[in-house]
């Protein structure tokens, strides 16, 4: 009798892995007990995060490959597309990841970086360094010389300590170029990168915000509160076609 074995979409995606891996890196071979994940919310539209470490490679890996059909053809392909033209962009930058690896039209890779999110440094208590900060806000500065802003640094999971004691920023899918916009709205753009280091800078570090930082957060956060665009523009194509996609998914 023949018997059709059926794998849990975890294990089809474990393989779907290892195997952009091995095509990837025909050189190296790929085991599934060093594939871990990190991240799954379960949401029709959201990456499956994994890890793939062993002695060669350390690897943060987006996967879409469970959602369904139109979703990897259309948000995933434009999401995994999008991050990995900013990443290619600012390779070489320190505080970012230095390379990555499109495995797929709905899959990215790129070398995991060591480090602990502000965000559980504030859960913590823990404080840090001035020059923590003034080191983050010359990463944002090499950012905007390079025309991108990361418009996400506002939230502390996106910003690392590293085991070095510098910053590095993570989560690149909502970066954008701005160069091609208005001058107030590359000003605006701008500012939502900086306040989120003056933000951080307030809430953890060892000394007070600077004066004259202080009053530019304050005063952004009043301009912000009026913006009558809600989002910024990939955050808000990204939930457009997320609405758009999962109900079609569930009609």
């Amino acid at each position: 009798m023949n018997e059709t074995l059926t794998l849990s979409p975890s294990c089809l995606q474990q393989s779907t892995v290892l195997t952009s891996l091995q095509q990837q890196f025909p050189d190296l071979r790929f085991h599934p007990e060093n594939l871990s994940v990190l991240r799954d919310t379960g949401h029709c539209a959201n990456a499956v995060v994994m890890r793939y470490k062993d002695n060669n490679l350390d690897l943060v890996i987006k996967d879409f490959a469970r959602c369904n059909w139109l979703l990897r053809k259309t948000f995933a392909r434009f999401i995994v597309g999008h991050e990995a033209q900013v990443l290619n962009r600012l390779a070489g930058q320190p505080g970012i990841t230095p390379n990555c690896y499109r495995l797929s039209e709905s899959m990215l890779a790129y070398p995991f970086i060591e480090g602990t999110p502000l965000s559980k440094i504030k859960q913590s208590g823990q404080r840090l360094p001035r020059q923590f900060f003034t080191d983050f806000e010359k990463l944002v500065s090499r950012m905007h010389q390079q025309g991108l802003v990361h418009l996400d640094l506002r939230n502390l999971g996106n910003v690392l300590v590293g085991p070095d004691g510098k910053p590095y920023c993570i989560d690149f899918q909502s970066a954008i170029g701005f160069r091609s916009f208005p001058a107030g709205l590359q000003r605006f753009m701008k500012g939502a990168d900086i306040t989120g280091v003056y933000k951080a800078w307030k809430i953890l570090c060892e000394e007070p915000l600077p004066a004259e930082h202080a009053v530019y957060l304050e005063e952004y956060n009043q301009v912000r509160k009026r913006w009558i665009f809600r989002g910024y523009p990939v955050a808000r194509l990204k939930r457009r076609l997320k609405r758009l996609i999962c109900s079609r998914s569930r009609s």
